[in-house]
């Protein structure tokens, strides 16, 4: 999750959309791995792992996308850097996680089933390219069970600092 003033900006432009068309409005942020099975004591545990087996890092948003899916509606993509490929990794490997779809790594503006033509006004109205860089010194568990609005933050985990 971003920190900061990073996060108020997103968050602004995330709420914006989701008042203009009426989509879910949830917090920025760009997810390693999800659709976990297990307890919240168990994922805990396993976040706690994998926070302590990375290092700071950084996250650089690059250009707004969408894709014909609800969860992939309109998106700035992120830099596929080792380190947060390696991030994606150690989570999959500690959650015992098997190989899924290729990792896409992006920060979510918006859900919602929409037209290309609707997205690209939209992308027209906000920026396409963003080329915001953020710090990544701590991981979030969240809870993303039912709707958006349904989802809450679980714990959060420091990264270690070297």
């Amino acid at each position: 999750m971003p920190p900061g003033q990073v996060c108020d900006e997103l968050s602004k432009t995330i709420s914006q959309l989701g008042n203009q068309y009426a989509t879910p409005v949830f917090q920025p942020h760009v997810t390693l791995l999800g659709d976990l099975a297990g307890n919240e004591d168990e994922l805990s545990s396993q976040a706690q792992q994998v926070a302590l087996r990375l290092r700071h890092f950084q996250v650089t948003l690059t250009t707004v996308d969408y894709l014909p899916a609800y969860f992939r509606c309109l998106f700035i993509r992120a830099q596929e850097t080792p380190a947060l490929v390696q991030a994606r990794d150690v989570s999959r490997y500690r959650n015992a996680v098997g190989q899924d779809a290729k990792f896409m790594p992006h920060l979510s503006l918006m859900y919602g089933d929409f037209d290309s033509e609707t997205k690209q006004q939209i992308i027209a109205s906000i920026k396409r390219e963003f080329k915001v860089t953020f710090p990544v010194n701590r991981i979030h568990l969240l809870s993303c069970n039912g709707e958006p609005k349904e989802w809450y933050h679980v714990r959060e985990f420091e990264i270690p600092d070297q």
